[in-house]
């Protein structure tokens, strides 16, 4: 998720195991822990475009390193500073709580983590939480600065607890809205070789589903306050785009990382492949016309590089997605 939401979570959670040696020093510990994992992006200027998609939220957010940096950084706190203050396991089992929630929560999120990285490059992603979710970050920033002010433990406990049920609130949320499209999809005798469901920005009431089938993707979407017939838009894969480069290195990457969820469309000499999963820009009611937030360049001599963000209307694209959460097409 993003990185307010992790230093959040990494301050929330350190204060609750060091509070009482450490006073609100445990705060800006655990803020400074909680984004650690994210540095991996400083090694990008010595990276191409290939290596990036396998190299974050890679080793750095793998259940070796969790444990490992845990080992470490509690061996080296307790023994230089900590001694006196906390037992070696208190030291431990904070720096592990600190490290273990920030890649669970990007585990949440659609873009997921690599987990068993460098052994295994499949990106672990449940898709119950959008990278960004104010209803998850803001009881944490809240329980964190009513702590600072009234320097109690209480708030900060009450934001932790919150954020948590909201966590719990999304995975049941999403396991109900998957099964529901799913049943629609089986329903309607559509084939579908795989389907995801993902939260969309900023809420976990409005669904999003992607189907696969053999002619191509399906998008559909459902809101759990307005139930209304569920209606797909068929997406063209353009298979055929990609075949003289699919044995490539750029183009593996990104079938890895997208997990088969791409579409290709011809860019002048070069191809454009997109994530369908992050969503589509609707730049009109034809799916051949849509943009989508993450897309690459693929030339001829198998080179890539991102794309340019196609530009946006914020509050455009707020307001449809408030429609959709009300039942509107």
């Amino acid at each position: 998720m993003d990185s307010i939401t992790q230093a959040a979570l990494g301050a929330s959670i350190a204060y609750g195991f060091w509070h009482k040696p450490l006073g609100k020093k445990a705060f800006a510990l655990g803020a400074i822990f909680g984004t650690l994992p994210d540095l991996d992006i400083l090694a990008y200027p010595f990276l191409d475009a290939v290596q990036r998609l396998y190299w974050h939220r890679g080793e750095s957010h793998s259940i070796w390193f969790i444990f490992l940096i845990s080992l470490l950084l509690a061996y080296l706190f307790h023994r230089r500073w900590w001694r006196e203050k906390l037992e070696f396991k208190q030291v431990f089992y904070g720096f592990l709580a600190i490290f273990a929630t920030h890649v669970l929560i990007d585990y949440f999120t659609i873009y997921g983590t690599q987990l068993l990285a460098p052994f295994s490059r499949y990106g672990f992603a449940r898709g119950n939480m959008f990278i960004i979710d104010p209803l998850y970050t803001l009881p944490l920033l809240f329980g964190i600065i009513f702590s600072i002010v009234y320097n109690s433990h209480k708030p900060n406990r009450i934001g932790l607890y919150i954020s948590s049920f909201y966590a719990l609130f999304s995975l049941v949320a999403h396991g109900y809205a998957h099964n529901v499209f799913t049943k629609d999809l089986e329903t309607k005798g559509i084939h579908v070789n795989k389907s995801i469901t993902m939260a969309t920005p900023f809420n976990t009431i409005l669904w999003r589903h992607l189907a696969q089938t053999n002619e191509g993707l399906k998008v559909a979407y459902y809101s759990l306050l307005a139930p209304r017939e569920i209606e797909y838009e068929d997406i063209a894969q353009n298979k055929e785009l990609i075949e003289p480069y699919k044995n490539g290195a750029s183009v593996r990457a990104i079938e890895r990382f997208s997990k088969g969820f791409w579409v290709a469309k011809k860019d002048g000499e070069t191809i454009r492949l997109s994530d369908v999963r992050f969503g589509e820009i609707r730049d009109s009611n034809t799916p051949e016309d849509w943009s989508y937030l993450f897309s690459w360049i693929i030339t001829n001599d198998d080179k890539m590089q991102m794309a340019p963000r196609p530009e946006r209307n914020i509050n455009e694209s707020l307001s449809l997605l408030f429609k959709r959460a009300l039942g509107y097409k």
